[in-house]
């Protein structure tokens, strides 16, 4: 008698024969990249204050980051419709060995319009990522995606728990704190290096010649029930997780104001929020990746969108740093499933051949969310403060939630194959 386990086993690795082999490469490519990243990237603030910039710093670091993630909102799409014709490897490639090579320009920039500018080269290949989630959820049996995502993700949140934790280490050892970069582009093109030489993938083609359809393609996906509304959401949390980094940094330097804090406390205190985020999200996005497989992604981000709101209530009434620490340890433990089931969720319901655009656009509107996100705090932190613009980001994630759960949108099942 047939074992229909061993029969279901074959025909996964008949299918994706390189499911195993990517999973165990590409979460210590994420690491590196992730560690390259997030190295240098709570810093930001540190760095313009560095160049000169002591007034209006909200406002730079906001028009900084506002022009980075335009760029990456607007090229991300197209790098994912190439990835439908021509393969998700090579975006792999590009976004680790491109950002890599752009970080190792920053330290020449000796002005904040310089700075800037390199910003918008880095920008450009942004996406290291998503162009992974891309590879591996064409190349994943559907119902090990859940695991196989948020493994891959994990990779990334122990690079971002490192990075913060060396980057401190070193902003407070050297005197121009933007040569962190050297480093950070050194760890990406090392990522890279290893998707080069040992990531494989099984190549499923869009049908047809490749053309740069910005519009028409995301027109194409919104007709998909549900896809637009997980576009909002992904925007929305996206606000309040990495678009949210350099506020959160400004927000520890004014914490700290209050207290008269000297430099090294800043740079303990900032490394340490960013690092409260990472390190809950590491350890909750492998158990948050079995709960998508086993109850389904429509019900866990639900879950994730509450959670995200009640962890930011505390940043409305907090004091001192330690405090956010705590809450940023919060929102990371309770709301990581979020993208996992995003992804999961947009992998089900993607027309054939658009896999790798609908996760693309996905990450733009992420990508405007990290820009506009800082852009935002500083427009309302000097007149309002940024706690207004964290009671903002929570109004605006209750009504996607409100959304999401609108009477009569059934819930979204487990995604695994027909049998």
């Amino acid at each position: 008698m047939t074992d229909p386990t061993a029969t279901a086993a074959d025909l996964d690795s008949r299918q994706y024969p390189f499911w195993r082999r990517n999973l165990r490469v590409l979460p210590g490519a994420n690491l590196l990249c992730g560690l390259g990243f997030f190295l240098s990237w709570p810093f930001v603030p540190l760095m313009v204050r560095g160049l000169g910039v002591q007034e209006n710093l909200e406002t730079w670091v906001g028009y900084m980051l506002l022009v980075f993630y335009l760029v990456s909102f607007a090229i991300n799409p197209i790098w994912g419709s190439i990835a439908d014709h021509y393969g998700r490897k090579v975006m792999v490639l590009r976004a680790m060995m491109g950002m890599g090579s752009a970080m190792m320009l920053v330290p020449f920039a000796s002005t904040p319009i310089w700075f800037a500018s390199v910003f918008m080269l880095i920008g450009l290949f942004n996406g290291f990522t998503p162009a992974g989630v891309a590879l591996l959820v064409a190349n994943t049996p559907p119902t090990r995606i859940g695991r196989a995502v948020s493994l891959a993700q994990t990779g990334g949140m122990v690079g971002q728990a490192m990075g913060p934790a060396v980057g401190a280490m070193l902003a407070a050892a050297i005197d121009r704190q933007h040569w962190l970069f050297w480093i950070s582009g050194s760890c990406m093109l090392c990522g890279g290096a290893l998707v080069a030489l040992f990531v494989r993938e099984v190549k499923q083609m869009a049908p047809g010649p490749w053309r740069p359809r910005w519009i028409g393609s995301l027109r194409d996906l919104l007709a998909v029930p549900r896809i637009g509304l997980l576009y909002l959401l992904a925007f929305l949390f996206s606000v309040m997780w990495n678009g949210s980094i350099t506020n959160i940094s400004l927000f520890v330097l004014q914490l700290l104001k209050a207290q008269r804090g000297d430099a090294e406390a800043e740079a303990f205190w900032v490394g340490a929020a960013a690092m409260a985020l990472a390190f809950s999200m590491l350890v909750a996005l492998p158990v948050w990746g079995r709960v998508v497989d086993r109850i389904g992604p429509g019900r866990v981000l639900a879950f994730a969108a509450a959670a995200s709101i009640v962890t930011h209530l505390p940043l409305l009434v907090l004091d001192t740093p330690l405090q956010l620490v705590i809450a940023r340890a919060a929102f990371g433990l309770t709301a990581a499933g979020m993208p996992t089931a995003i992804f999961a969720l947009l992998r089900a319901h993607a027309p054939p051949g658009m896999d790798a655009r609908a996760i693309s656009y996905a990450s733009a509107f992420q990508f405007f969310a990290m820009g506009l996100a800082p852009f935002t705090a500083g427009l309302i932190g000097p007149l309002l403060g940024l706690r207004a613009y964290f009671a903002l980001t929570i109004v605006l994630m209750l009504g996607g939630l409100m959304l999401w759960w609108r009477p009569g949108r059934p819930v979204a099942k487990p995604v695994g194959p027909t049998r």
